[in-house]
Order: C-alpha cells, then sequence, then structure tokens
C-alpha cells in the first residue's frame, strides 16, 4: 500500500470516527494548545502546566472503578474491580500535582533531589511523577519485578531524599532501605485503608521502619497536607535552556545484559515526549485514548503516557500489573492508539487460536474454517480492541513475519514497527530514520560476526547514531559513558544493520547476546529465542549455551494446550520435532538448534523475577535460576553419550544395522529416541558438518565401513539412507582407503605402504603363482591408476605393435 492511500485511508477513518464517536470527537487536540507547547525555551514544569491548564475540562486519566467486599464469615474486607473506568479531568489533576508539588517542598524536596518511586502505572504514580517535575526534583522509577538484590545499588547509587511505593510493593520498599539508604519519607500510594490487608501492610511496614528515622505517609495524607498551604510556595525549577537543562528523569536498564545503569534524562528530552503535535504520525485532529500498562520504568511506556496528555486525551491505566485483566481492560477502553511489544500481540494470538479452536470445525473444510477464523477476527477488531483505533505500533523487541502478518490482517491497518533505545530516543518507523531527531548514522564492521561495509548487495555494520534526543550518559558511570560512543561521538547501538538504500536500514542482528560455541560458531540468542517462540507448542522459551560444549539447551514453557491432558515424557517428543520444523521453516542452522531441554510448566513472569518490566526475558536471572539444572544437564548429556558410545562401540556391530545407526545419532546428537525415525535427517536432528564426522568416525569404528561426511548430510540421506550404505559397503567390495594403506593415524606415507595385499584379496593373491601363463603373445596391456606412468614413460619405441588402454 502506497504512503499516499494509507494516509488517505487514515484520514477518511479519523473523519468517520469524529462523526459517530462523541468521546473521539471530543478528544481530538487543540491546535492553539498544541502550538502553546511548542513555544521555544519552556520548561518541563510549564510544558506540563500548559497541557493541565488548557485541556483543563477534559478527562486525563482513568482507572478502574472499585467496590468493597466484606466477606461475612472473616469480616475481612477486600477490594473487587467493577467492570468500568472513573476519570480525573486536567484540571483535578493539576490540583492533586500542585498539592502534593507543595507538601513535597514543604518536606525539602528540592530541585535534583532524586525520589525513587516503586509501583505499577497508575493515578496515584502519575501524580507524583509529574509533581516530581513540577519541583525540579530527579525521577528515578524502580522495576517492580526486580529482585530487592537489584534495587539495593540503585537505591544506594542514587541515595534518595525520599522514596514512594506502591502498597503491593511496600514490602520490597522496606527490604530495600533496611539495608542501606534511608530516605526522610516512605510515602505509600494506590492504597486503601478500607482493605484489610493493605492496612495490616501498612501497619508492618511501619514497624519495621520504626527505629529508623524514615516517615511513613500515605499519599493521601500527604496530599491533604498539601491542600492547606499556601498555591505559590513552590519555586519552580528554570527554563530548559542551555546550562539550566538540569537532570529530571533517570531510567536504568533492565540489567538484561549486565548491571542496570542509570540513563540520564534532561528536562528537554523528557519535555520532548509531550510534545506529540511537532511529529504526529497519525494526524493532527487523532485523538488519543489510550491503555497504559507498560511500566514508567520504561521509556516506552513515559512516552505512551505523556503523548497522551500532551495530545489532549485519555490515559487509561489497566487494572492489573500482572496483565491479567488486559483483554478486559482493552474491552472498556475501547483504544485509539494500540501501543504493544510483541508479547502483547502473541497474546492477543493466542486469544484468537483460543477462539477459532472453541468453534468445532471439520479439518477436512478448509472453506469453513477460514469463515470461522474470518468471523473471530471480525468480532476481535470491533468487541475486543473496539473498533475505533487508528494507529498500532510494536516495538521494543523483535517480531515474526507471521505474528506480523496476522497483526496486520487483524487490524485492516498497517502495523508500525519503531525502533529506538532508551539513550538514542525513537530512530526509526518501518526501517526508515526518522529526521528528525536523527542528526546522523553510520555502520561500522563487526569483523567477530562477518558483517562488513563492503558486504553484498548491502553494507552491514553496528549502526552508531548522532540524535536529537541523545542522552548525556550513565549516572555516576563515566567509564561506562566513554565506552558507549566512539571518538566522533557516535552512540554505539550494538545492532547490527543493513543499508539497504539512503535512510532505510534493516535489522539483521544483535552484537551482543552473542555467544560463540566450542566449535567457533557464533550464535544469537534473542534470535533464537524469537524464533522457537513461533512453535505452536512453545509458550516462552530461554536458550542456554556455555562456550564449552558445541550445543545449545534451553528451558521450553509449554502453551496451555500442548499441556492438557499430557504428561511431560510425551509432551517432550512432540516439542523437540516441533522445535525442528520452525528451525528448518526459519533456515537456521543446525547448531541453533537446542540439543536438549528441560520443561518448566511455571511461565515466567514479572512476579518471578524472569521477565523484565516490559516482558522480555530477564537473562541473568533466568540464567541463575535454571543455570546449575541446565549445566546439570550438559553434564548428563555428556555421561550418557559416553556409556552410550561405549555400549555401541562394543555391540553394535551384531545388532540391524539401522537400529545402531539410529542409537548412534541419538548418543551424539542428545536427541529423543521418538526422534530418530528411519526417515530423520541428521541435520534435522541438530548435526553439522563438524559431528557429522565425528558420526562418520563412529560408524567406522562400529562397522569398519568408511561413510563420508556428504553421506551423512546428504539432503537426500536420512537414517535408512546411511544404514543403506553401510550395510551396501559391508556386502559388497570395499575399495582401499588411505587409514587401510598407510595407517589410521599415519602422519606420513611411504610407497613401501602400497603392497599388493592392500588392493587385492589374500585368496586371489595366493592363487596367482599357479595360474596357467598366456596361451598366446600379449598384444594388449591395460593399466588402470597409471596415467601419470603412462605419460612419463610411455615410448613408441619397441612399442608400437601395443595397444594401450588406460582407465581412471
Amino acid at each position: 500500500m502506497s504512503t499516499t492511500t494509507r494516509d488517505e485511508r487514515l484520514e477518511r477513518r479519523i473523519d468517520t470516527l469524529i462523526h459517530d464517536d462523541a468521546q473521539f470527537a471530543a478528544a481530538k487536540p487543540d491546535p492553539a494548545i498544541a502550538a502553546a507547547l511548542e513555544k521555544p525555551g519552556l520548561s518541563l514544569p510549564e510544558i506540563i502546566q500548559t497541557a493541565l491548564q488548557g485541556y483543563a475540562d477534559r478527562p486525563a486519566l482513568g482507572q478502574r472503578a472499585v467496590e468493597f467486599v466484606t466477606d461475612t464469615q472473616t469480616g475481612r474486607t477486600s477490594v473487587r474491580l467493577l467492570t468500568r473506568f472513573e476519570t480525573i479531568t486536567y484540571r483535578q489533576l493539576g490540583d492533586r500535582v500542585g498539592a502534593l508539588a507543595r507538601a513535597l517542598t514543604h518536606d525539602s524536596v528540592h530541585a535534583g533531589d532524586r525520589v525513587c518511586v516503586l509501583g505499577f502505572n497508575s493515578l496515584d504514580y502519575t501524580t507524583i511523577d509529574m509533581a516530581l517535575a513540577k519541583v525540579g526534583a530527579v525521577s528515578v522509577p524502580l522495576q517492580t519485578s526486580a529482585a530487592v538484590t537489584q534495587l539495593q545499588p540503585i537505591v544506594a547509587e542514587t541515595e534518595p531524599t525520599m522514596m514512594a511505593a506502591s502498597v503491593n510493593q511496600l514490602s520490597d520498599a522496606v527490604d530495600v532501605l533496611l539495608s542501606g539508604h534511608l530516605p526522610a519519607k516512605l510515602v505509600v500510594f494506590d492504597y486503601h485503608p478500607e482493605v484489610d490487608d493493605q492496612r495490616e501492610a501498612l501497619d508492618t511496614a511501619r514497624e519495621r521502619l520504626a527505629d529508623t528515622a524514615v516517615v511513613v505517609q500515605t499519599l493521601k495524607d500527604v496530599l491533604d497536607h498539601g491542600a492547606t498551604l499556601a498555591a505559590g510556595s513552590v519555586a519552580e525549577p528554570l527554563a530548559a535552556s542551555g546550562d539550566n537543562d538540569s537532570l529530571a528523569l533517570l531510567i536504568y536498564t533492565s540489567g538484561s545484559t549486565g548491571a542496570p545503569k542509570g540513563a540520564m534524562y534532561r528536562q528537554s528530552n523528557v519535555g520532548k515526549m509531550w510534545r506529540r503535535s511537532s511529529k504526529n504520525w497519525f494526524g493532527p485532529t487523532a485523538a488519543s485514548i489510550t491503555l497504559n500498562f507498560m511500566p514508567m520504568s520504561h521509556i516506552m511506556g513515559r512516552g505512551v503516557l505523556y503523548g497522551t496528555l500532551g495530545n489532549g486525551g485519555t490515559a487509561y491505566f489497566a487494572a492489573r500489573s500482572d496483565l491479567s485483566t488486559l483483554l478486559e481492560d482493552l474491552r472498556l477502553v475501547r483504544p485509539t492508539e494500540l501501543n504493544f511489544v510483541p508479547r502483547i500481540w502473541e497474546t492477543l494470538y493466542g486469544e484468537y487460536q483460543r477462539a477459532v479452536d472453541q468453534r468445532s470445525v471439520d479439518p477436512g473444510e478448509p472453506a469453513a474454517r477460514e469463515a470461522v477464523e474470518a468471523q473471530v477476527m471480525a468480532e476481535q477488531r470491533q468487541d475486543l480492541l473496539g473498533g475505533r483505533y487508528i494507529f498500532a505500533m510494536t516495538g521494543s523487541a523483535p517480531m515474526s513475519p507471521e505474528l506480523r502478518n496476522w497483526v496486520e490482517a487483524l487490524l485492516e491497518i498497517p502495523l508500525l514497527d519503531g525502533y529506538g533505545s532508551t539513550e538514542a530516543g525513537m530512530v526509526m518507523f518501518d526501517g526508515e530514520i526518522q529526521r528528525p531527531p536523527v542528526i546522523d548514522y553510520k555502520l561500522v564492521d563487526v569483523p567477530d560476526l562477518g558483517y562488513f561495509s563492503t558486504d553484498q548487495p548491502y553494507p552491514r555494520g553496528e549502526l552508531l547514531l548522532k540524535t536529537e534526543n541523545m542522552f548525556p550518559g550513565y549516572y555516576k558511570r563515566p567509564e561506562v559513558t566513554a565506552s558507549v560512543f566512539d571518538a566522533d561521538g557516535y552512540y554505539r547501538t550494538g545492532d547490527v544493520v543493513a543499508e539497504v538504500a539512503p535512510d532505510r536500514l534493516v535489522y539483521v542482528d544483535r552484537r551482543n547476546n552473542v555467544l560463540k560455541l566450542a566449535q567457533g560458531e557464533f550464535v544469537t540468542v534473542a534470535k533464537l529465542e524469537a524464533v522457537f517462540g513461533n512453535s505452536p507448542l512453545v509458550r516462552q522459551i530461554y536458550v542456554y549455551g556455555n562456550s564449552a560444549h558445541p550445543y545449545l539447551l534451553a528451558v521450553v514453557v509449554p502453551t496451555e494446550e500442548a499441556s492438557a491432558g499430557t504428561d511431560i515424557a510425551a509432551l517432550k517428543p512432540l516439542i523437540a520435532d516441533s522445535l525442528q520444523t520452525v528451525a528448518k521453516e526459519a533456515g537456521l542452522q543446525s547448531y541453533e538448534v537446542p540439543r536438549d531441554f528441560l520443561i518448566e510448566t511455571t511461565p515466567f513472569t514479572l512476579e518471578n523475577g524472569l521477565l523484565t518490566g516490559i516482558r522480555k526475558l530477564a537473562w541473568p536471572k533466568l540464567r541463575q535460576h535454571y543455570g546449575e539444572r541446565l549445566e546439570q544437564l550438559y553434564t548428563e548429556l555428556a555421561a550418557s553419550q559416553a556409556n552410550e558410545l561405549s555400549e555401541l562401540r562394543r555391540s553394535g556391530a551384531h545388532a540391524p544395522v539401522l537400529e545402531t545407526v539410529s542409537r548412534a545419532a541419538g548418543a551424539l546428537l542428545g536427541a529423543a529416541s521418538t526422534a530418530l525415525s528411519p526417515d530423520a535427517h541428521f541435520t534435522d536432528l541438530g548435526g553439522d558438518s563438524l559431528s557429522a564426522l565425528t558420526f562418520g568416525n563412529l560408524l567406522r569404528e562400529i562397522f569398519d565401513v568408511d561413510v563420508p561426511v556428504g553421506v551423512i548430510v546428504s539432503p537426500a540421506s536420512d537414517l535408512a539412507a546411511i544404514a543403506a550404505y553401510i550395510e551396501g559397503e559391508r556386502q559388497g567390495s570395499k575399495r582401499p582407503t588411505f587409514a587401510v594403506i598407510h595407517g589410521r593415524d599415519a602422519l606420513e606415507v611411504h610407497a613401501s605402504d602400497l603392497t599388493l595385499d592392500k588392493f587385492i584379496d589374500a585368496s586371489t593373491l595366493a592363487a596367482a603363482p599357479v595360474l596357467p601363463p598366456p596361451s598366446a603373445a600379449v598384444r594388449t596391456v591395460l593399466l588402470t591408476g597409471a596415467t601419470g606412468f603412462w605419460a612419463a614413460t610411455w615410448r613408441w619405441t619397441g612399442w608400437s605393435a601395443w595397444t594401450w588402454s588406460t582407465a581412471r
């Protein structure tokens, strides 16, 4: 679809929604306010205040309505979600922000002070975040999925004046404070005093901190105090220009590739997230009604929230941090923007598959199934997603082409693929460099992985950038900061791309998360996890490798459907077959396929710490959690391999050839016995040319038959064909080999090794002396294998009456 056609369709869709949907029409951005937000030299507090005042009477934030339910037997009160959202206006939000800002200033929170915030995105969280910006404090969002041991060094490094924690994370917050730095105050938000569990959690926190100087207060108490203070008591920071562009935010990286580092954001960078109108990819009249579920510890979560408010829209919050209510929240909100990471799109696809499977369709009637699929898509489009989205985007992680195709079929609009980073900001949409904010880019060779600017048909290399939104560095980490910039000031993204045209780049690989296997092959773990995630039996997969071994292992979480009614022993070979199928479809190398894997029935989640805040695999945590078991699996595979190979060498020649060949392949490659069918190919089982060489040597040891590597890895050779080759060589005449003539381990060869007994069987040699001589004169001589001799010594003189024949 051309850009013009796409833009025209979008414009028509927006016009229809403005006419038919009152909420959409009321949420259109105001051109005058958009222009006011673009005024040069505004400080971050001034940008926020412009939006709050300009859109004062519009709904700003929405969260699920609740009711309190008391159990008649226990007498305990809990909170229950209702199937509707409640909103507050920009004016009400501004009143809350102003009251909290006055209270914070009164309590000695000053410009430049750090304040750590631990909790899920919510109305309360947003109030705190905006109040910190208003007083010029530095917000330090903490990942709710991080372990206390990961949070401790961040708190120690930032030395916050105050900490804020949601009641659900209150216990972790106290653990962190008791282990080191103690701020003056701990503010508890998202707190309902009516709920017994929450009230008890607050009491426990106060008891645990009783011997410290930390004051524990609820956000409501702080807001009530701020409401009593005189307006204008907050000294706002200077405008964000020149030397006055002060620090506003620290985003600590997820730690997927190492220890978390605090990326610094100045006021100007945060302010740009509010200024949606300067780069509105879906039109100046497009309303922003969003469902916010991304964590505030990730820049994508902040971008969606700030962009919505800066556009005069309404930001609704998911009711549960574990996203257990996501589908219901989507139905209620009916968002106009779908800003999802691939994992969320996968969730929607899973819901689609479930809905299709619920409607029984005869497998022999593909037309009927296609009709059901179309019906389910139409229902999801209108009922699940709300039918009024005008924009869809994926980002933060790679998405498989298959999933992308399905998403676009569902939405019936293009899915925008965003590329950016915490450090550099937004860089590309659909592979096209965005200018602005990108100032310049270049590709740098990565010799270790074989990527060069001279590659054909397109230059390839690590992407280095200069952007208007580039971060100034990592907080208190000058050495680390220096390491991510080259001598010319370009930021090293760590991503390898191909330049298919000027300003058009295609992601190729990740320089990091690359593992070199024992045989020297490099594997990109994140890419493999994305590929194997396409298996219909795999819900999640963690690929693990150790450079001391030539193969990979994995931990697989099966889908609920795959696990239902199937025991682990029966499920494992099914998953193994599925991984092989997916790998073949994706064109993976055999060494990229895990040789064995653990089956985990408990999914990787934020709560158990095995996913990061944006639901990417937390590799260090997964390595810590499963590393010992996976290393033990390496050990067990090695021991099993040794035992089985020893047995095969001892008795394999006496068993049926196909049985021994299959057992040998299984022992060498660690393949499940059920995968060793006669039509299985050695490479499909995880073998490569190196393991084929080992396999050939093993077969020679067992059968005294040389099986060439070419035979083993040939696409025409399955296990049955290899067995047939061996049987044919055993039954027929065998040509002499190097090992037979010169010795298996010979380092030098000698002419004296070329004796007749190496080429002619003993019975023929024994009978030769008593054979009758020729009865007539010899007229013809056949020389075979003697072309060189013939060319060097043949002379016509004296041999002219002879007929020579040569055979090669």
